[in-house]
């Protein structure tokens, strides 16, 4: 296993609906590149369904992480615009450059991967409140968007030519309000 090595470290953040495969790709990233990894429902599971206990350890984990200089993947917050301006603050704050890697598919296929398929854990309504209460990120957010139906292997080739391209995470404003990104059949309508 190789180690990133990039200029400045990246705080990696998976965002997407339930059963994009967020968790897929994030596992096999980390692995490949043997970088920390902090995993909200594997944490979630270890502590026995509390789930303040599972934000306080992960937090917890993640300035361990912070502290080591390296290339972090989170897989768990970022549901909400501002979870993800708290990120934003906090790697910075830190000298991370985030960047919030949103893996889409289209809902039938979340849907039935997060509630129908075999060994799926969560319910019709646990699914349905999730997708209501996921905020769409903006063009101002320093986000990068792959196909949750990709390969494993042109997903990472995406996400390695943004993060050595050394191309700002955060898009320019001319002062225009942000526009929300809005997946439509897979593609982007802004």
């Amino acid at each position: 296993m190789k180690s990133l090595q990039l200029s400045k470290p990246h705080l990696l953040v998976m965002v997407g609906m339930p059963g994009s495969g967020k968790s897929t790709f994030a596992t096999q990233f980390a692995a490949t590149f043997n970088m920390p990894f902090v995993n909200y429902a594997e944490l979630h599971d270890v502590v026995g369904g509390d789930i303040n206990l599972t934000y306080r350890l992960a937090d917890y984990l993640t300035y361990q992480f912070i502290r080591t200089g390296q290339t972090i993947i989170i897989d768990g917050p970022g549901d909400k615009q501002a979870d993800r301006k708290a990120i934003v603050k906090l790697a910075r704050e830190h000298g991370y450059e985030p960047l919030f890697i949103w893996v889409q598919t289209e809902p039938a296929t979340t849907e039935h991967r997060s509630v129908h398929q075999r060994g799926a854990t969560m319910s019709q309504s646990e699914y349905d409140a999730r997708v209501a209460e996921f905020d769409y990120l903006t063009n101002a957010e320093p986000v990068l968007v792959i196909s949750g139906k990709h390969t494993y292997a042109s997903q990472a080739r995406i996400v390695l030519k943004r993060l050595v391209s050394g191309r700002p995470t955060t898009q320019s404003h001319t002062g225009a309000a942000p526009q929300r990104i809005v997946p439509d059949r897979g593609r982007l309508i802004r």
